[in-house]
């Protein structure tokens, strides 16, 4: 079995849509233009990561990049050990989750990501990937708040 299909089998699609749905929908609530569509790559290394998922998960929406990714995890930064590379890894896997969420929503891709149909978390009995899609909606709040530049720079990408 090839890497692509362990990685196709851990984030499927299906799965990875409905992320990226949670994180589009956050960007929305928070500026009505949506997520800038460079950010896309990033939300799945990032939500893969459980620390920062954990934080993700809690913050509400007064939250910003510096009072999550700086000052609460200032002592768990492990995540960004090689984050550019990890950036790559995920670059197929967030398209497969992009075609598949054209798919199954409207969705306008330009210098923005927007979709008209929003969705927020909804915790149930059933719903496992509660801490998953509350995560990354807060993550879309964030990334709506912050100039791309600035993510960019802090999450320690370099220009190649």
């Amino acid at each position: 079995m090839k890497n692509e299909d362990y990685l196709n089998l851990t984030y499927p699609p299906q799965w990875v849509a409905k992320i990226l749905h949670h994180c589009i929908s956050g960007a929305i609530l928070q500026n009505n233009r949506g997520l800038k569509t460079e950010l896309v790559y990033c939300i799945i290394p990032l939500i893969a990561d459980d620390d920062v998922r954990k934080y993700m998960s809690r913050a509400i929406n007064t939250s910003t990049f510096f009072s999550i990714f700086e000052l609460k995890m200032k002592n768990h930064q492990e995540f960004l050990i090689e984050f550019s590379e990890k950036y790559q890894s995920f670059y197929n896997i967030t398209n497969n989750g992009l075609i598949y969420l054209g798919n199954i929503e409207k969705i306008e891709i330009g210098e923005f990501l927007f979709t008209p149909l929003t969705c927020k978390p909804k915790k149930s009995e059933r719903n496992y990937d509660y801490e998953f899609e509350r995560a990354a909606f807060y993550l879309g709040q964030l990334f709506a708040k912050e100039d791309p530049k600035n993510i960019f720079l802090k999450l320690g990408m370099v220009p190649k």
